[in-house]
């Protein structure tokens, strides 16, 4: 009898619990699809893009704009200038003006990773100027929010930028051995968007970058390298492009002094300019990739060390190998580290051009 009584209880109360939660309906909030965050007059300006649904007409996005002494101030006061109620449950992408990140913005995703309605693979960036001026524009049919999310996305997956998100950027931020990095997103063109390099960070200020052209080298030192592209000049004058399939690398700390990145990656020539690609051809494009590979790898890493930045985690790997490794004293002696960069290349075929 007793368990009886029992078992009705606890469905009564949770009966009552339920009626506790409060409840959204989709129509009748502003879905927060992507922010933006800048530095002006030593005050924040917040923006926000909101998706606006029409029948049969492409997406449009509603822009949000407000200034903010305090960050936890912004949304409050984005609030006022909303017809409903604005909710981050759906966040795709949070860019910030390159004078907030050369400020450091820390506490902004400190408010980020707080709000329990932010996921943690949220994309995030650096916009080129400003913020506001990269969500101010109308990209794609899809809204601009989608557009940032889905450019980003299909550059980690398929191109030259390293992966990243909110999880990865403050795993880096907070791991002693290890610093940050993030897009760069510019305007090209009126309504155009491209991604201009990668921003480095030391702790949560960006403090230098890696232009476009060199990405492909960054992504080999810092992550999986897939489905890229390189192409270089031969001896002979002959133009080959190199699709690379896969690569990984191996971090070593030769010595206490000296550290050793050992990059493999195996590929394929997509586009040659020459008549026929031959055995010899094949070789001679393993050497000069080889070559352009540790040269391009071995110069971003001395532009770590003048920078005093560590994106491919040299200090993590030496704070694993030596028993009595001292952080302190690493990060004195790191811009005197030698670093040597061996490049193993493989073409495994020459694809339908032969």
């Amino acid at each position: 009898m007793k368990s009886t009584v029992f078992f009705f209880i606890m469905i009564l109360l949770s009966f009552l619990q339920t009626g506790c939660i409060q409840k959204e309906i989709i129509d009748d909030v502003n879905i927060i699809l992507a922010s933006g965050y800048d530095l002006e007059d030593g005050a924040l300006t917040g923006t926000v893009i909101v998706p606006v649904y029409q029948k049969q007409q492409p997406v449009q996005s509603e822009v949000l704009e407000e200034k903010a002494v305090l960050t936890r101030d912004l949304l409050t006061d984005l609030q006022r200038k909303s017809s409903d109620p604005l909710v981050y449950g759906k966040l795709q992408v949070a860019v910030f003006g390159e004078k907030l990140a050369a400020e450091g913005f820390e506490d902004l995703l400190d408010a980020l990773q707080r709000d329990a309605s932010v996921g943690s693979r949220v994309y995030l960036a650096i916009g080129r100027k400003t913020a506001s001026e990269i969500l101010k524009g109308q990209y794609g049919i899809r809204g601009t929010a989608v557009y940032l999310h889905n450019l980003i996305k299909h550059n980690i997956e398929g191109r030259d930028l390293p992966r990243e998100n909110l999880h990865l950027f403050l795993y880096n931020l907070y791991d002693e051995g290890k610093d940050p990095y993030l897009p760069i997103l510019q305007l090209s063109g009126k309504d155009e968007l491209e991604i201009a390099g990668v921003a480095l960070f030391r702790e949560d200020r960006m403090v230098g970058e890696v232009q476009k052209e060199k990405m492909m080298f960054f992504k080999l030192l810092t992550d999986q390298y897939m489905e890229g592209t390189y192409t270089f000049s031969l001896k002979s004058g002959e133009t080959v492009s190199v699709k690379s399939i896969t690569s990984k690398k191996d971090v070593k700390m030769e010595s206490a002094e000296k550290v050793k990145f050992t990059i493999e990656l195996e590929g394929h020539i997509r586009e040659f300019t020459g008549e026929k690609i031959t055995p010899k051809i094949i070789q001679e494009v393993q050497e000069e990739f080889k070559k352009a590979v540790e040269k391009e790898c071995l110069a971003l890493v001395n532009k770590f060390k003048s920078l005093n930045t560590d994106p491919t985690g040299i200090g993590d790997t030496a704070s694993h190998t030596f028993r009595s490794f001292k952080m302190d004293e690493w990060k004195k002696s790191y811009q005197d580290l030698k670093v040597e960069i061996e490049a193993n290349i493989i073409i495994t075929e020459s694809g339908v051009i032969e």
